[in-house]
């Protein structure tokens, strides 16, 4: 019995004896190296790592925008009122001789434009960018003739005409086509603010009757439509100095006459932009 137990022992022992063999020979050939593990990241050229956050479906709705930031905004100012911000308001003005300041001598500082832009200077951080369309002896089938000027960036217009119509229309027909004007003027400029000027008087009493009517005209028409009416004819006929000082040549008036001129402009701005109108 003992020879067997002995042959199993010597079976057992070169078994193990082969498997340490086998081990020990996987060791010599492999000693040194390590299994490689590679982890893929998606890094950029530069070494840095681009780190992206992704979309939640149940948060897919649009960002609501940032209170802080102040979004576009697609009201602009038109107007007189831009005259109240540091901008420019482009004016354009429809009219004749009185219109361009003729009879003044230096037009660059005593025409009562330019009075005005120098009255409020100091009180508004805006400038007027002055643009005429104007003629000698204008009436209104000349200014009208001049509506296609006015666009849609135009800021102010200035309606100066009047006293030369009686000699070609009527004052039914005056009426007319001074509001077929307006009308027009609004649709091309519909940011502006008009004013209706009336002109002031002549030397001529004569001529100052039959231009009379068509200065009611004017009055009833800034009424009817809530249009601001500078009337230079009461301003000069209001003034202490006589009528002749006020003209130059008994129809346009002098440096002086548009110092008035200018100030009862500048009164009805002021008035417009206080909300008298």
């Amino acid at each position: 019995m003992i020879k067997p137990a002995k042959r199993e022992f010597h079976i057992i022992l070169a078994t193990c004896i082969l498997a340490l063999s086998v081990i020990g020979l996987f060791w010599v050939t492999n000693r040194g190296e390590t299994p490689e593990y590679t982890l893929k990241l998606s890094t950029p050229v530069n070494g840095t790592i681009t780190m992206t956050e992704t979309s939640n479906p149940e948060n897919s709705e649009k960002t609501p925008g940032n209170p802080l930031i102040d979004e576009p905004s697609t009201i602009t100012n038109h107007g007189l009122v831009k005259l109240s911000g540091p901008a420019g308001v482009k004016a354009l003005v429809f009219g004749g001789a009185v219109a361009e300041s003729q009879g003044t001598t230096n037009k660059e500082e005593l025409s009562w434009h330019a009075l005005v832009s120098k009255a409020l200077l100091d009180k508004y951080p805006g400038n007027f960018q002055w643009h005429f369309k104007t003629t000698e002896n204008a009436t209104i089938n000349t200014v009208s003739a001049y509506a296609p000027e006015a666009t849609p960036d135009t800021d102010l217009i200035i309606l100066c005409l009047g006293r030369n119509d009686w000699a070609t229309v009527t004052t039914e027909d005056f009426k007319h086509k001074y509001e077929e004007l307006l009308a027009e003027l609004k649709v091309l400029s519909p940011g502006a603010n008009i004013f209706l000027v009336v002109e002031p008087p002549v030397k001529n009493v004569a001529n100052n009757n039959k231009s009379f009517p068509y200065r009611q005209v004017i009055i009833e028409l800034g009424e009817k439509h809530q249009l601001p009416v500078i009337d230079e004819w009461t301003a000069f006929i209001s003034d202490p100095t006589p009528l002749a000082g006020l003209l130059a040549d008994g129809v346009n008036p002098n440096d002086k006459g548009y110092q008035v001129f200018a100030a009862e402009v500048v009164k009805g701005f002021e008035g417009y932009l206080s909300g008298e109108y």
